[in-house]
């Protein structure tokens, strides 16, 4: 399928950039924006994933005491 694109003049050196870009990776255009979209797609996923990590507890219960709740477990 051939899809027709009008540039902005001020957007063509951009353009060919891409061009450039697909060509030295092997991929066609529309090859090139569907990896690059996944890959912002990835990266948003893992900062999220980052920030998870950082503060486990972040958006659920607030001033849980772990080491209190750990030994509570381990009580007979």
């Amino acid at each position: 399928m051939r899809t027709n694109i009008v540039l902005d003049p001020s957007q063509q050196e951009i353009w060919w950039e891409i061009k450039r870009t697909a060509k030295n990776l092997k991929m066609t255009i529309g090859e090139y924006f569907i990896f690059c979209h996944q890959f912002r797609k990835n990266q948003k996923e893992e900062e999220e994933l980052e920030k998870l990590l950082e503060n486990p507890l972040m958006g659920g219960k607030k001033d849980l005491d772990l080491i209190g709740a750990s030994k509570s477990m381990w009580k007979t």
